[in-house]
């Protein structure tokens, strides 16, 4: 049974109440993680997933872990409840900020410069949270190229989690989250709430409508893109696989790249080896 020979009990079945997260069913649940989406769990993240599933298994009524891990075997639905637990989102408006300004200084002007008779600009979020990179993008293109009329211009954010992408679909956060930015910024692209959500803030619709928001998990071995992308973000989300994933996902976005295109990692990700990439700025590379 999957390699739970300890846990048979008389009769050859599993105890009906094993809500403790033994070494043997950790293994089970990394497997299937690093399987379904290409992360890997090291030992030191044993209580992070025991505390998160047992979450789940409350909402469920669920008594077992291994009854759980059962169930989400055979549950796609219930998988993508998994991987929603397990997702760690940390990120902010404008985070590694000069990756922005890069983008804004270098890439968008050479871009309206290369495609001034298609007039499309196509950019790829890719891991992209509760929203807030995708957005901070969509401002930059608004503040680089001001008008915009004429061109087609969208920002595609991906991630694995449909809880986090149903947050940054809403585009409703604390006011907080801006608090750092520039007050005319603010203004232009957000919405003030009033009454009982004072202390919130929304994205306005034109900012909205630059991005589709969708499902779409890196380990595929095929992604449904039919254009190539100008630009890739790509940040944080490459420290948690191994040199076999991140092989295949910097070979996927080499595929799905324009000639020339950029790619943009986190600030503690490094290219590995070429890849038919070259590093132009920091954690920044263009395709070769």
């Amino acid at each position: 049974m999957e390699g739970l020979k300890s846990f048979k009990a008389q009769g050859g079945l599993c105890p009906p109440c094993e809500i403790s997260l033994s070494d043997e069913i950790f293994g089970l649940f990394q497997n299937l993680i690093y399987t379904t989406a290409g992360i890997r769990l090291s030992s030191q993240k044993k209580g992070l997933l025991s505390s998160r599933l047992l979450r789940r298994l409350k909402k469920l009524g669920i008594d077992s872990l291994y009854e759980y891990y059962r169930r989400v075997k055979d549950d796609s639905d219930e998988l993508v409840e998994m991987l929603n637990c397990i997702s760690t989102n940390t990120t902010h408006f404008f985070r590694e900020n000069h990756h922005f300004e890069y983008l804004k200084n270098k890439i968008i002007p050479e871009l309206l410069r290369i495609k001034s008779s298609e007039k499309t600009i196509r950019i790829w979020s890719a891991g992209c949270s509760t929203g807030e990179e995708p957005y901070s993008i969509a401002i930059t293109l608004c503040e680089a190229l001001g008008d915009m009329r004429g061109w087609d211009i969208k920002v595609l954010a991906t991630d694995i989690s449909t809880k986090v992408l149903d947050a940054a679909q809403s585009g409703i956060y604390e006011y907080e989250a801006v608090s750092d930015m520039p007050e005319d910024i603010v203004r232009r692209y957000f919405l003030r709430g009033a009454g009982d959500n004072i202390e919130k803030i929304k994205v306005r619709d034109f900012l909205k409508d630059m991005i589709r928001f969708r499902r779409l998990n890196l380990k595929d071995g095929a992604y449904p893109f039919k254009r190539k992308f100008d630009v890739i973000f790509c940040r944080n989300v490459m420290i948690y696989f191994d040199e076999g994933m991140k092989q295949h996902v910097l070979s996927m976005f080499h595929r799905h790249l324009s000639e020339n295109g950029h790619l943009f990692l986190g600030h503690s990700e490094t290219m590995l080896g070429s890849n038919g990439f070259k590093s132009v700025f920091i954690t920044v590379y263009k395709k070769i």
